[in-house]
């Protein structure tokens, strides 16, 4: 939840297979009239990564994006925030290992 509940650089790092699933009471909100409807929208606020073998860098996470960048993927000087709280994120978060990596398109033969 800490990472779901604000929009800031420190997203959930997912893959293929991997869910987010959320929930709400819809009892808490006011009952409609007679005749009217309710829509609910999810607001998202996030980045997807092509992990396709032809794109740049299929098999690495890095870099990462963050919402003060310029274009992706983005170069020196530009570079993504820095902090204690940026730290702590990925030390607590950004921690799983793939030990299966894809192979890199330029060690593929045609």
């Amino acid at each position: 939840m800490p990472l779901l509940a604000r929009v800031d650089d420190q997203f959930v790092v997912s893959r293929p297979g991997d869910e987010i699933a959320v929930s709400f009471d819809a009892n808490q909100v006011a009952p409609l009239r007679t005749g009217w409807r309710r829509t609910f929208l999810l607001f998202a606020d996030g980045f997807s990564k092509e992990m396709d073998l032809n794109s740049a860098s299929p098999d690495r996470l890095e870099p990462l994006p963050f919402h003060a960048m310029t274009r992706y993927p983005y170069s020196w000087p530009e570079h993504y925030p820095d902090s204690p709280e940026v730290r702590r994120y990925q030390s607590e978060y950004n921690t799983r290992v793939v030990n299966a990596p894809l192979l890199s398109i330029d060690l593929i033969k045609p």
